[in-house]
């Protein structure tokens, strides 16, 4: 979301995009996760302060009927290549760490899974239409049920539509490696600039019943603080 443009990919989408808040400005991002049987509630804060890189650093109090309540820590840095405009395709890369307490344990300290990806985002129809594409690789640290460290491909593409102003309506597809790809339709709309209220569901593919989740969230952006 961008204080001076329409609001473009975040939150809710799985999907990254090649837009970051504006230069000297900040943003939050607050959701809360509903699963079968897990929850969680993230807290997501985002700086640029340079004008093409952004700092990223959420964490999240996740709750697991079978393996019960952790933390997860998550911290990424986004540096935008070009821009997009409603004629010109935007790209940008992101490095991307997360460690869930729950699998990134014992001795010696663990960092969570690694992951680095290009994004890129084109303009199908000006900015009312929209495609967002992901593709890079995560290294998995080493946890119980997967006790070597391996790298796998990730990838995700999403399509992201005005229905009305300051209202975009997503639906994407992504996944890692040779496991079922998931799926997500979202609803965000803009309640003034800097102000973003959004809902998603979603599930994995040909596994609705146990996979699905529904979120709910908000931004905030800042105005510019310099």
């Amino acid at each position: 979301a961008l204080l001076s443009l329409p609001v473009h990919a975040g939150r809710p989408l799985a999907t990254d995009d090649a837009a970051i808040v504006e230069a000297g400005a900040c943003q939050l991002e607050l959701w809360n996760e509903r699963g079968r049987s897990e929850r969680a509630l993230w807290a997501n804060p985002g700086c640029n302060p340079f004008g093409r890189t952004e700092f990223a650093f959420g964490a999240a109090r996740a709750r697991d009927d079978d393996a019960g309540s952790a933390t997860i820590a998550a911290w990424q840095v986004k540096h935008l290549l070009r821009p997009f405009d409603a004629q010109t395709a935007g790209f940008a890369l992101a490095l991307r760490n997360e460690r869930d307490r729950r699998v990134h344990a014992g001795p010696p300290p663990l960092r969570g899974d690694t992951e680095l990806k290009g994004i890129a985002t084109w303009p199908l129809a000006g900015e009312s239409l929209l495609l967002h594409a992901n593709l890079g690789a995560v290294r998995q640290r080493e946890t119980s049920e997967a006790p070597a460290r391996r790298t796998r491909a990730a990838w995700a593409a999403a399509l992201d539509r005005e229905v009305m102003p300051d209202t975009r309506l997503s639906l994407e597809t992504y996944g890692t490696g040779s496991e079922r790809a998931r799926w997500q339709l979202g609803l965000r709309h803009e309640v003034r600039p800097g102000f973003q209220l959004d809902v998603a569901f979603g599930a994995q593919g040909g596994r609705f019943g146990d996979t699905r989740q529904m979120n709910f969230g908000l931004v905030v952006v800042t105005p510019v603080l310099r």
